[in-house]
C-alpha cells in the first residue's frame, strides 16, 4: 500500500511539473541572421577588417625585413665573407628579432580581439535589449537562439525573429519553406 501511495505521489509531482512547464511561453529566433542584416554589424566588420589589414601590413614589413637579413646572413655564412663570430652575433640578433616579431603578432591578435569587442559590444547590447523588451512585453519565459544547434524542433508561431528585426528597424527576412524546423533553416 505504501508503495502504491509513493508511486501515485511521484506521478502527481511529475504531472504538476509538466503542467507548470507547459504554461511557460517559449520563443526562439535566429540571432545570426538578425546580426548579419544589421548595418552596425556590417560597419563593424569593415572597421575591423581595415584595422586588421593595417596591423598585418606592419607585421609584413617587419617579416620581410627580417627575412632579408636572414638571407644575407646565410649568404655571408656560405660565402665565408663574414668572420664566424660575426655570423654567430648576427644569428643571435636575428633570433631576438624573430622573438620580437612573434610577440608583436601575439599583441596584434590581442588588439584585434579588443577592437572586435569594442565594435560589437554595443550591437550585441542593442539586440539583447530588444529581445528582453519583447520577451517582457509578450510574456515569454524563455527565448532560444536557433543557431546554437541545441534546438531540435520549434513551432514557427513562437519565432520572434521578425519582431526583433522590426524593433531593430531591419527589413523582413526571406522566409523558409513551410514545415521547416529551426535546425533545417540553418
Amino acid at each position: 500500500m505504501k508503495r502504491v501511495f509513493k508511486n501515485i505521489f511521484t506521478i502527481a509531482i511529475v504531472f504538476a511539473t509538466l503542467c507548470s512547464a507547459q504554461a511557460q511561453k517559449i520563443g526562439y529566433l535566429n540571432a545570426s541572421m538578425i546580426l548579419a542584416d544589421m548595418p552596425e554589424v556590417k560597419a563593424a566588420d569593415s572597421q575591423l577588417e581595415a584595422f586588421s589589414k593595417q596591423l598585418r601590413a606592419k607585421d609584413s614589413v617587419q617579416v620581410v625585413a627580417w627575412q632579408a637579413k636572414v638571407q644575407e646572413l646565410q649568404k655571408a655564412k656560405t660565402d665565408g665573407t663574414w668572420a664566424p663570430i660575426k655570423v654567430e652575433e648576427d644569428a643571435k640578433k636575428l633570433e631576438t628579432e624573430r622573438t620580437q616579431i612573434e610577440q608583436f603578432e601575439q599583441e596584434m591578435s590581442k588588439q584585434v580581439q579588443e577592437k572586435r569587442k569594442d565594435l560589437y559590444s554595443p550591437v550585441i547590447e542593442r539586440v539583447n535589449k530588444a529581445i528582453n523588451d519583447i520577451s517582457k512585453d509578450q510574456g515569454f519565459a524563455y527565448i532560444i537562439d536557433a543557431t546554437s544547434g541545441v534546438l531540435l524542433f520549434a513551432d514557427e508561431k513562437n519565432d520572434i525573429s521578425s519582431i526583433v528585426r522590426t524593433k531593430l528597424g531591419l527589413p523582413a527576412a526571406a522566409t523558409a519553406p513551410a514545415g521547416m524546423t529551426a535546425e533545417k533553416k540553418q
